[in-house]
């Protein structure tokens, strides 16, 4: 099967990766941006498509919000110690620019520092910007003022379109080279995600369809029953997928894992549940499973269906066969937990501080969304959908352990007492 890849990046770089592409049963296509900035409007063009492969970290860091809310799996090019080293001989050797008086940016320092403490270069009058949230102006802005102050001789920068500005500007500077092993190591990577993908998208999915009528009386509309009826099975046609109908209350649905991936975004939204507002007469909840034999698929199901009945009104969830739970689908936020971890840190933390192993994981993906930032509580509580006493209760068990820290502490109104702000160090 073709593996279709959507490389994200500047035209330059996005017809390098073009050109070293060897596999024949891969097919990529570019989409081109002017500024990093852009990446996350592309993502949403790349709809069809089964990997992103971001030309960089500085594009993938501005798209990765849009990439976690598709579920569309993404690799990038590393700017690793290789990627520096190479650019700093050639400035060197090629343009014969001595390395002590340079402006950098790269998204982590200690590359940098790493490599010059190997090749004892003296990092006194080097000047590195770090970007990861940074845009493309205000990096042109930090090397521009060092060139201004008479700091630096040269400008070394990991972005196509700050040397653009950087040019522009008079201001000497060299864009880093991309190794190809740095591009064919990626694009292997990419592959392999790629034909993860297609082969899961054949696997057995089972899904359970649970009625819920308020009265007797409206649980014997036959009316209501065909129009649900009808939904479902316009629903499996969308999967290509069987609908059975087990009773009054239940059906089942037979399908695969890629229907069900299509018709929900990977794994993000349901629009079946708009469609079944209307029908404030009961209460529908989809549970689905994926699975190695349609036994275990169904199994899942089950689980997926119980986790859509802890929650008021129509819902959703879907469970993998590795025991990951996604949902409630078509929320603002899609979370995924694990029910069960084979992971032996995982389980250390779970024992160590008394907190379950689905909740640890509830809190991994929540500082996975918020990139490892600070946080409050509330924030916590917020996500979990906990009371902020239970957040509390969970953060304290973790700084006791050791497995987080406060980090601070702000005070949004002014009146009462400052809030703590924590960093998990799991």
């Amino acid at each position: 099967m073709v593996i279709k890849i959507a490389v994200i990046g500047s035209e330059k770089m996005a017809d390098k990766v073009l050109r070293l592409n060897s596999h024949a049963n891969v097919q990529i296509r570019s989409l081109i941006y002017d500024k990093p900035e852009e990446s996350a409007k592309l993502v949403k063009m790349a709809q069809n498509d089964d990997v992103l492969f971001f030309t960089g970290p500085f594009p993938y860091f501005f798209a990765k919000d849009e990439i976690e809310k598709r579920g569309i799996p993404a690799v990038y090019i590393p700017l690793d110690e290789l990627v520096f080293t190479v650019s700093l001989y050639y400035i060197r050797d090629t343009l014969c620019i001595h390395p002590d008086r340079l402006s950098i940016d790269i998204p982590y320092r200690e590359v940098v520092l790493h490599v010059l403490d190997e090749l004892n270069i003296d990092a006194a009058r080097i000047y590195i910007k770090e970007h990861e949230h940074y845009r493309t102006d205000e990096i042109v802005k930090f090397h521009h003022e060092q060139w201004k102050a008479g700091n630096v001789d040269f400008v070394l920068t990991s972005v196509q379109s700050v040397h653009k500005k950087l040019e522009q500007l008079g201001i000497p500077s060299f864009r880093m080279i991309i190794p190809k092993k740095n591009i064919l190591d990626t694009l292997q990577h990419a592959v392999a995600k790629g034909e993860l993908l297609l082969s899961q998208a054949s696997q057995i999915a089972a899904g359970i369809v649970q009625i819920d009528y308020p009265d007797e009386a409206q649980a014997a509309d036959t009316e209501l029953h065909a129009k649900l009826h009808e939904l479902l099975l316009d629903l499996g046609k969308k999967m290509n997928a069987s609908v059975k109908r087990i009773d009054d209350r239940t059906f089942m649905i037979y399908g695969t894992r890629g229907g069900i991936r299509q018709i929900t975004g990977n794994y993000h939204v349901f629009p079946i549940l708009d469609q079944l507002k209307p029908f404030t007469q009961a209460i529908i909840r989809f549970g689905f499973g994926f699975g190695v034999t349609a036994l275990e698929s169904e199994e899942h199901a089950q689980i997926g269906l119980y986790h859509a009945k802890k929650h008021a009104g129509h819902g959703a969830y879907i469970v993998t066969e590795n025991k990951k739970v996604i949902g409630p689908l078509h929320h603002k936020t899609t979370k995924t937990f694990q029910l069960q971890s084979d992971d032996e840190h995982l389980l250390t933390v779970a024992k160590q501080t008394g907190i379950s192993v689905s909740s640890i994981t509830k809190i991994i993906d929540f500082i996975h969304l918020r990139h490892n930032r600070i946080f409050s509580a509330s924030d916590l509580a917020d996500y979990l959908q906990l009371s902020k006493r239970s957040a509390e209760r969970l953060l304290k068990k973790l700084v006791d352990s050791g497995y987080a820290e406060i980090s601070g502490e702000e005070q949004p109104y002014q009146k009462g007492r400052p809030r703590a702000l924590y960093k998990i160090l799991l």
